[in-house]
């Protein structure tokens, strides 16, 4: 309820998947919520406390934010995770826009089991957790199998940053480029971070963390990367029908296929083919 500009929480804890504030997007994976939320500027969340722990990404807007017995500021591009039962309360300076990411006690768990802990609050503003919440952000919504597969390796990239200090960098391992090779040789078909981290004999945490810091990218982000790869050299033939090329690169189908296109390269592959000739000329 907002009063006077003032937003008033009526309970004092949170339930887990709720955050308050106008919601404009959520989306729920696995023990995942994702919340995109906006705040109107003189708003205030009086103290609460939120059942699950959780990091936010501020977008946009800035706002100040008492916990125990500290205050930080948070301006744009800055990261902050507050663990499950953290008390705090927000004042917002102006309109805020939040990307809110809720783990469930699993996501934690697995981060201990590769020597990491996460149970105190804290707030990052560096270039590259910062470049992965707001690709994490940009996967909002978009419902299809590589979604699904970034926005779980682009979360335990940002847990595994917020845990500490990155890890020295050196030759990527033999693991990560044989799975790197099975990538490009099964793109088409469909992936699971878990499956892969099996197969290379490690830990789904520091696969996803490994994978981000030699590639430059998540392995979703690299699969659907490919995929498109396939797709623009098999459209160079005008006698294989799209849904063919769709059906061989490993997207849904053609609607699939079409979007992630346009989406990248601002046309739709009938479109593409189209204006092939004459790039060729």
């Amino acid at each position: 309820m907002v009063h006077h500009g003032v937003e008033w929480i009526m309970a004092s804890r949170s339930e887990a998947g709720r955050f308050f504030g106008q919601n404009l997007h959520t989306q729920k994976q696995a023990d995942l919520v994702l919340v995109d939320s906006w705040h109107p500027a003189g708003s205030h969340l009086p103290r609460h406390a939120h059942e699950r722990a959780y990091f936010c990404l501020n977008h946009g807007g800035s706002y100040s934010e008492a916990y125990g017995r500290r205050r930080r500021v948070c301006r744009p591009g800055m990261v902050v995770f507050h663990p499950a039962g953290e008390t705090h309360s927000e004042t917002h300076h102006t309109a805020v826009a939040s990307l809110n990411v809720e783990v469930g006690a699993s996501w934690l768990q697995r981060l201990a089991d590769v020597g990491r802990t996460l149970d105190s609050p804290t707030e990052r503003e560096d270039a590259d957790l910062v470049q992965a919440a707001t690709l994490l952000l940009a996967e909002l919504g978009r419902r299809d199998p590589d979604a699904t597969v970034a926005i779980e390796s682009l979360t335990w990239e940002i847990l595994f940053a917020l845990s500490g200090e990155p890890t020295a960098t050196g030759k990527a391992p033999r693991w990560l480029l044989s799975a790197r090779d099975l990538l490009d040789g099964h793109f088409d078909q469909p992936i699971s971070l878990r499956g892969l981290a099996r197969e290379a004999g490690v830990h789904p945490v520091h696969f996803a963390a490994a994978f981000r810091r030699f590639h430059g990218c998540s392995v979703g982000e690299y699969v659907r990367r490919r995929r498109l790869q396939y797709a623009r050299r098999r459209l160079a033939d005008p006698e294989v029908p799209l849904a063919r090329i769709a059906a061989e690169a490993g997207f849904a189908d053609q609607s699939h296929l079409t979007r992630t296109f346009k989406r990248f390269t601002g046309m739709t592959p009938y479109h593409y083919r189209t204006f092939l000739p004459f790039k060729t000329r």
